[in-house]
Formats: structure tokens, C-alpha cells, sequence
């Protein structure tokens, strides 16, 4: 690293350098004066961009990398203010603080809020927001909770937040792997400008390989089946029986894992126990060994013993920094929330007048396990592949929902509280993943302690800026007859009712679901990858992203561990330019008239 005056922003020579020099200072403080205001400022920001893009064009965008490159802006300014907006986690604390105010606004509050509307009942927009509001509170904490668990593993893809920290990274060193990744931002927007899947693309050189060409199968499979066989997947509810079957595997799959560690940790301690109380024999018998045969330790048994060591070591390559029960706990305190969340949902909203009191109890427990799976299924969707269709599994909910015989109020409010869960979810865990690659990949145990804290508090920030915005902003923008389009799928969802047939389908399909998803394990979910790529149509996508699968294993074979990490940072690059490319050009038609 290069020397110069503290006035001076350090010159590095690597990765390695950058997150050392920044480890050895105290982290970043959320509260600090001049970090609270520049997350204020930019969560409002995120927050009306996340609003109006949800209401004009049905989608949000990611505002995470926006959210760095502000900070490292800021930080290039030459005043005492803003020299700690070099240090690399200030600028994951501003970035995780838009990015939840942005999604958090658009995706979750306010389209929880218009499902109620678009049914004419403007009264029960307080419970239904209340009951989101808190929804949404849940979800992030859960992430907070699970993040670098066996579930959600720090070691996992993470794709958004790997090009996030390779952003920061990249601005930092100033050096090959800022080349890299402005080159791979420069393809990543003009490819994106001609339409090309750039994200997506920059995602399967990130991402699990055998997880990513199951997505990738699933956007071919959806895309070109009805060009093939004359009718569409969707036409038999094929990808919502493939994702219910696929999840219910994978939630099992995770209970066993819950077991079998309790049991593994059980059986641990009885060993222990029992050599403690031999511990004084054992003793005896070597000392009295060592005596008669001082040669007893042979070369043999050396090598036997470094020989299971080894083997140890390859069995588990990774120690995650929370463990199994920490995974099983979080989940539990998932349950009661979103029941006590439900419960005053269906309080304030006015339920209790829809339903008998043994029917109410029922949608309480349904809308709880919906939130949860929900947020589940999204998390691990965007884990592996940078993609959550929140949407679908919302409407997979609806759908069962409608055969339990839920009436149509209940129905949306149960949509708004499921909406409210997975979305915001997931960016944590993009966000958390950025903080963990630049805290030193876990290798700094207080300081990524201290930074996951930092970041929970950012990310409440952005959420209380979103909630403020929501609640302040949302019956003018509905009265304005501005209201998200998925209100209006999930409205004729409702109202179209449910044929038994329906059903028959969906049971049929998660069969299949279920048995991907058992063969491949609850580590490469392929099962869900597999309908995530059903629930989205991209074909194009499809075809992109296993030609640059191949093109990775190429690569990889060709120039080994130098050639992946490269390939990291340019493929970090296009998912960059793609996030560029769109939040500009989407938010830049905000400001252009439209004829309505």
C-alpha cells in the first residue's frame, strides 16, 4: 500500500490490502451525524424512485450499487466531512440503507397497501399497512437472524452482493480489477441497451453452476413450450406445482438438518462427558505404556492422525458463523411474529366480521406459514440466482388459499401480508453478503459482528424512511389512480375462483417438484431453481446464460483460480452496468410525459 498524508485517499495493490487497512480501524458507526444524514438523504431518494417505478412500470430496481457509488463519490470530495466516506464500510452501510428504502417502499408497503384498495375498501387500508408494516419489520430481522446459517450460508452466491462489493472494491484499488470492472460495466450497459439479458448472464458467473443451469433449463423450458406443443406450462399450473412441491422438500430438508445437528451436538456432548470420567484411567494406562514401550507412538500412527485431520478439514470447508440451532431459533421467533403480526392484521382490518372465529384462527396460522415460506423460498430463489419471484409464490398462497374457502377480503390481506415477506428478505441478504466479503470473508469474527449490527441498523433506517413514505404518499398516489399492477393480478386471481381441477394439477406437479428437489439436495436447491425459471418468462435469458456457463467452465479449466477470480470481477461488471443501465433509464421516464 502506497504512503500518504492522511489527507491523502490511500493507494492499494490489492483486494487484500483494502480490507486490512479498513479491519484494523473501528468500524463505522449507522449514528454517526454525517453517515445518519447522507442514509436520510438517499433513503428518500430510494424510497420515491422505489415508489414511482412500482406504480409506472410494475418493478423496482436495485439501488444498492447507486447507493456505493454515492458514498465513494462523496468521499472523493477533498473535505474533513467526507474522508470517512472512503472507508469502504461507510459505503456499505449507505448502500444497505437505500437499497431496503427503495424495495421496501416500491415492492412491499405500498403494493401491500393497494391489494385492499383495488377491492373499493379504503377503510381497511389501515390494517392491511399495519399488518405489512410489520411484515416487513419481521423480514428483515429474520435475515438479520438467519444470514450464514446452514440455510443461508455467507459462502453461498449472493449475486447482487458480490457485484456490490466488487464495486466498492474495484473504487477503492483503482488498479486491474477496477479495469476489469469498467469494462464489464461498459458490456453490461451497451448489452443491456440491445435488449440482452446482461444481469442475468453476469449472474451465471457468479453463482452455483449446477443451481444456475436448472434456473436456466426453467426459462427455456417456460419460454419455448408453448411454441412446441401448442400450449403453455402455465395453461396446467405447472411452475406453482413444481415451486410448492420443490419448497415443501426443501423446508422438510431443512427440518431434518435441524435434527440431525441437535442429535450430532447431543451425541458430542455424551462423548465428551465419557471421556472426561475416563479421562484419569487413560492417563494411568499411557503413562504406564509410556514407561515399557517409549517407542508405542509409531510413524504410522502419525500419519493416521494427520491422515483424519485432513480429512476433517475437506468434510467441512466451511464453518459458518452461526449454527444450526441459531437457524432452528430464528425460525421459531418467526413463527410467533408473524402469527402476533397476523393477529393484528386481521384485528385491525376488520376480518373478524368476514369470518367465524374457528375460520379466522385458520387464516391466522395459513398467513403465518405463508409469510414464512414465502420469505424462505424467495431468499433461497435470490441466493442462488439474483432473482425472487415474490409474485408467484404469493399467488401459489392465494390459490390453496381459495381452496380452504378464505372470502375474498381475507384473500387480499392474506396477498399484502405475503407480499411483505421475501423481497425485503433477500436484499438483506444481498447487503449482508457485500459486508461479509468486505469484513475479510469472516475472518475477522468481532468486526463482522460489529459490521452485521451496523448494517441491521442501516437497514432499519431504510425501512423507517420507506414506512414514512408509504404511509404519507399512498392514498394520493391511488386516488391519483396510480396503483401497482400486480394489485390488479392479484384482484383477478381472487375473483376468478378456483375449479377443482386446479388442484389436481398442482398436487400432480409438486411431485415432480419435490423429487428434484429431493435428489439434489438442500444445498443446490435445484428443485426451486428449476421453478424459479419456470415462474419467469426470458427465454432469451435461458439460452444467454448457458452459453456463458460454458463459457465459465472454460475458463475456469483453462486458467484455474486466476482466471475465476477475473471472470468474478467482470462478471460482477455487467450485473452492474444492467442495475446502471436501468434504474437511469427507468427513472429518467418518470420525468417524460406520458399520454394516459
Amino acid at each position: 500500500m502506497g504512503s500518504n498524508n492522511k489527507h491523502d485517499i490511500p493507494k492499494f495493490n490489492s483486494d487484500d490490502e483494502i480490507i486490512e487497512y479498513y479491519v484494523a480501524q473501528k468500524h463505522p458507526k449507522t449514528f454517526s451525524p454525517a453517515i445518519l444524514f447522507i442514509i436520510l438523504l438517499t433513503s428518500v431518494l430510494g424510497a420515491i424512485i422505489g415508489m414511482e417505478l412500482i406504480v409506472e412500470f410494475g418493478l423496482s430496481t436495485n439501488t444498492s450499487i447507486i447507493g456505493a457509488l454515492i458514498a465513494v463519490l462523496v468521499g472523493m470530495i477533498p473535505m474533513r466531512f467526507t474522508r470517512q466516506f472512503r472507508n469502504i464500510h461507510t459505503q456499505n452501510i449507505i448502500e444497505t440503507a437505500i437499497s431496503c428504502a427503495t424495495f421496501g417502499a416500491g415492492n412491499v408497503l405500498l403494493v401491500c397497501v393497494s391489494v385492499i384498495w383495488v377491492f373499493d375498501q379504503p377503510q381497511m387500508c389501515t390494517g392491511i399497512l399495519i399488518g405489512g408494516i410489520i411484515a416487513f419489520l419481521i423480514d428483515i430481522t429474520m435475515m438479520y437472524w438467519m444470514f450464514d446459517t446452514p440455510l443461508m450460508g455467507a459462502n453461498e452466491a449472493w449475486p447482487i452482493g458480490i457485484a456490490t462489493a466488487e464495486t466498492i472494491l474495484a473504487a477503492a484499488e483503482l488498479g486491474k480489477k477496477a479495469v476489469l470492472l469498467i469494462s464489464g460495466t461498459v458490456v453490461g450497459i451497451a448489452g443491456t441497451y440491445f435488449g440482452l439479458p446482461m444481469d442475468i448472464i453476469g449472474v451465471c458467473g457468479l453463482g452455483n453452476i449446477v443451481a444456475l443451469t436448472a434456473f436456466c433449463i426453467g426459462l427455456l423450458c417456460n419460454g419455448y413450450w408453448d411454441r412446441l406443443f401448442g400450449y403453455a406450462l402455465a395453461d396446467y399450473y405447472v411452475p406453482q406445482g413444481v415451486m410448492v412441491g420443490a419448497g415443501l422438500v426443501a423446508l422438510i430438508q431443512a427440518g431434518i438438518l435441524i435434527v440431525r445437528r441437535y442429535k450430532n451436538k447431543r451425541e458430542q456432548n455424551l462423548s465428551d462427558a465419557a471421556s472426561k470420567d475416563s479421562v484419569e484411567e487413560a492417563a494411568g494406562i499411557e503413562e504406564a505404556e509410556t514407561i515399557l514401550e517409549p517407542e508405542l507412538e509409531t510413524v504410522s500412527e502419525i500419519q493416521k492422525e494427520i491422515k483424519e485431520e485432513v480429512q476433517e478439514a475437506k468434510e467441512q470447508p466451511y464453518v459458518y458463523s452461526r449454527s444450526t440451532e441459531d437457524m432452528s431459533k430464528a425460525m421459531l421467533k418467526g413463527v410467533v411474529l408473524y402469527t402476533i403480526g397476523a393477529v393484528i392484521m386481521a384485528v385491525i382490518g376488520g376480518l373478524f366480521a368476514q369470518m367465524s372465529t374457528g375460520m379466522l384462527v385458520v387464516w391466522v396460522i395459513y398467513a403465518m406459514i405463508a409469510a414464512l415460506v414465502s420469505e424462505i423460498l424467495v431468499g433461497i430463489s435470490a441466493m442462488h440466482s439474483g432473482y425472487f419471484p415474490a409474485m408467484a409464490t404469493v399467488i401459489i398462497f392465494l390459490v390453496l388459499g381459495m381452496f380452504i374457502g378464505f372470502p375474498p377480503y381475507a384473500l387480499a390481506f392474506l396477498a399484502g401480508y405475503a407480499a411483505c415477506t421475501g423481497p425485503a428478505f433477500a436484499d438483506m441478504g444481498y447487503d449482508l453478503k457485500t459486508g461479509w466479503i468486505l469484513r475479510g470473508k469472516g475472518k475477522h469474527a468481532k468486526f463482522e459482528v460489529e459490521g452485521r449490527k451496523q448494517q441491521y441498523f442501516a437497514e432499519m433506517l431504510g425501512a423507517a424512511v420507506a414506512i414514512v413514505a408509504v404511509v404519507l404518499f399512498y392514498k394520493a398516489y391511488f386516488e391519483a389512480g396510480r396503483i401497482p399492477p400486480v394489485a390488479s393480478v392479484y384482484k383477478s386471481t381472487i375473483e376468478a375462483g378456483v375449479d377443482p381441477i386446479v388442484l389436481k394439477y398442482i398436487l400432480t406437479w409438486a411431485v415432480l417438484g419435490g423429487v428434484i428437489q429431493l435428489i439434489s439436495g438442500l444445498r443446490r436447491q435445484i428443485g426451486i431453481m428449476f421453478a424459479a425459471g419456470l415462474l419467469i418468462t426470458n427465454p432469451v435469458a435461458g439460452i444467454a446464460g448457458l452459453i456463458f456457463l460454458g463459457i465459465r467452465v472454460v475458463i475456469e479449466k483453462l486458467f484455474g483460480d486466476e482466471g475465476r477470480k477475473n471472470l468474478n470481477v467482470v462478471s460482477a461488471g455487467l450485473i452492474a452496468g444492467s442495475a446502471l443501465f436501468s434504474f437511469f433509464s427507468n427513472t429518467f421516464k418518470l420525468f417524460k410525459p406520458t399520454s394516459k
